[in-house]
C-alpha cells in the first residue's frame, strides 16, 4: 500500500506542476515553476491525505499532523505570496523594483508569520 500511496502522491504532484508551469501565461518560466513546486506539494499532500483512509481502512487515525502540516502550509504560503502580490501591484511602477520587492517580502513576511501564528492556534497539534 506504500508503493501505491507514493505514486498517487508523484502522480497528483506531476500533474499539478505540468498544468501550472503549461497555463503561466505571461508569467516567468522561473516564477511559474517555482508556484508549480508549491502548488504540486500542497495538491500532492492533500491526496495522501484524502486517500490514506481508502488504502489503509483498518489502520488507526493517524493524520491529525499530516492535515496539521497542511493547513499551516497553506495558510503561510497563502498569506505570504498573496500579500507580496498585492504589495507589488500596489506600488507605483516608477518606483525601483528593488525597493517595491523588498517593502513587499517585508509586509508579506509579518502577514505570513500572523497567519502561522493564527493557524497554530487555531489547529492545535495534539
Amino acid at each position: 500500500m506504500q508503493l501505491i500511496s507514493m505514486l498517487m502522491f508523484f502522480a497528483a504532484s506531476a500533474g499539478m506542476w505540468i498544468w501550472v508551469v503549461k497555463s503561466r501565461g505571461p508569467l516567468n518560466i522561473w516564477l511559474a515553476n517555482l508556484g508549480g513546486a508549491m502548488a504540486s506539494f500542497i495538491v500532492g499532500t492533500a491526496v495522501l491525505i484524502l486517500c490514506s483512509r481508502w488504502l489503509t481502512p483498518d489502520a488507526p487515525v493517524s493524520e491529525t499532523p499530516a492535515a496539521f502540516a497542511l493547513y499551516t502550509l497553506m495558510a503561510f504560503m497563502g498569506a505570504l505570496i498573496g500579500t507580496w502580490l498585492l504589495m507589488i501591484a500596489r506600488f507605483n511602477k516608477d518606483q525601483s523594483p528593488l525597493y517595491r520587492h523588498l517593502a513587499a517580502a517585508a509586509c508579506s513576511l509579518v502577514t505570513a508569520l500572523v497567519a502561522l501564528v493564527v493557524s497554530a492556534t487555531i489547529f492545535p497539534l495534539k
